[in-house]
């Protein structure tokens, strides 16, 4: 299951607040944010389908969470217009402040942002680092490689023949997952059942203390159900990211995905030297895909999602291949974004189950 667990987006990752809601892409389509949210007063002319993405980019960017500028009330909600904390004060002088660099220096692209700077730390330092033996190699590019790289088009076939090969894949009509995930999120680990069936429906299930959580793709429809905020519609790219997801056999059309990705170069990653794709998905998101030089196999994948601010980077990797019939899927995936970490583990997977097409449908409430 390369794919699905990376949609355990709500459940692990950070609380954030439930702003998708069914009608919110047609109650803010054509909007600013200032005219459809309370007191903004410097992203005023940002779309207002662009704002919750763009307050992730400064999260992920200071390595925090939304409690760190904003307060909740009684009832758990997240009155957004609230000042009461010093933080969200401050990141207003900062966004002018590289609003102004960005304006005076490089004609208004964002080439200076909150990442800048910050790195992850909410206090940025204003130091070299310091020399780290340790620290992973980075990317040779494929024009410094003697050796001569393959084609997008043999690393492709490769990966496919060793999940198994194109035919065996076909056969498969469904997959069922079941294990246990520990995230940086949640004091203990949850319990995860993962059902996927062809072509393109998915449902997630997280359980932790505070009740189930749900994550659903029926097709062109994604939803989420969650104990505290209830059934949403969900929006932008948590639901671009969904629909991909749940593409049954997408790693098998990688190519056909993308058809701009390239051979970037060649990368070591625990040790094992890794080939590097690059391209740039219809969603503007860009996508980097990883595959061991010697068994084909995808072993990561890094995302970066762009915002009004700057893009945001997730990196999935993928371990202990094993054999499930006739093809073979990761038993063990860790996801690392700027603001969490998990380690996904997977005990049982099985194929072509019997499945009810009516669990992936939206609840009604």
């Amino acid at each position: 299951m390369i794919r699905c667990l990376s949609a355990l987006t709500i459940a692990l990752s950070a609380a954030a607040p439930a702003l998708a809601q069914d009608d919110f892409e047609k109650r803010v389509a054509g909007k600013t944010a200032a005219e459809v949210n309370k007191n903004i007063q410097v992203l005023t002319t940002l779309p207002a389908i662009d704002l919750f993405p763009a307050m992730q980019f400064m999260a992920a960017s200071l390595g925090v969470s939304c409690e760190y500028c904003h307060v909740t009330d009684d009832t758990g909600r997240w009155p957004m217009e609230k000042d009461d904390k010093a933080p969200k004060r401050t990141a207003r002088d900062m966004l002018r402040m590289v609003q102004q660099i960005n304006a005076a220096s490089f004609g208004g692209t964002a080439r200076v942002t909150c990442a800048t700077c910050h790195h992850g730390s909410a206090r940025p330092m204003a130091l070299p680092p310091l020399f780290d033996a340790a620290a992973p190699p980075r990317l040779v590019p494929a024009a410094a490689i003697k050796d001569p790289l393959p084609t997008v088009a043999q690393v492709l076939d490769k990966f496919v023949g060793a999940i198994g090969g194109r035919e065996a894949n076909a056969r498969i009509t469904s997959r069922v997952y079941k294990g246990s995930v520990v995230s940086s999120a949640a004091s203990q680990p949850l319990g995860f059942d993962v059902i996927e069936a062809a072509p393109d429906k998915l449902l997630v299930t997280a359980t932790g203390a505070e009740g189930r959580t749900l994550q659903g793709v029926d097709g062109e429809e994604v939803w989420t159900r969650d104990p505290r905020f209830g059934v949403n519609r969900a929006t932008g790219f948590e639901a671009i990211r969904m629909r991909r997801l749940a593409d049954f056999h997408r790693n098998e059309r990688l190519g056909e995905l993308d058809t701009s990705l390239a051979v970037s170069g060649e990368q070591t990653i625990n040790g094992r030297a890794a080939i590097v794709l690059e391209g740039t998905l219809p969603s503007a998101q860009v996508e980097r895909l990883f595959f061991d030089r010697e068994t084909g196999l995808l072993i990561r994948r890094v995302t970066l999602t762009p915002t009004a601010l700057g893009r945001i980077p997730e990196q999935t990797d993928y371990e202990d291949y094993r054999s499930v019939g006739e093809v073979k899927l990761p038993f063990l995936v860790r996801r690392t974004g700027a603001t969490f970490t998990n380690l996904q583990k997977y005990d049982e997977i099985k194929v072509n189950v019997p499945v009810d097409a009516t669990i992936f449908k939206r609840p009604a409430s």
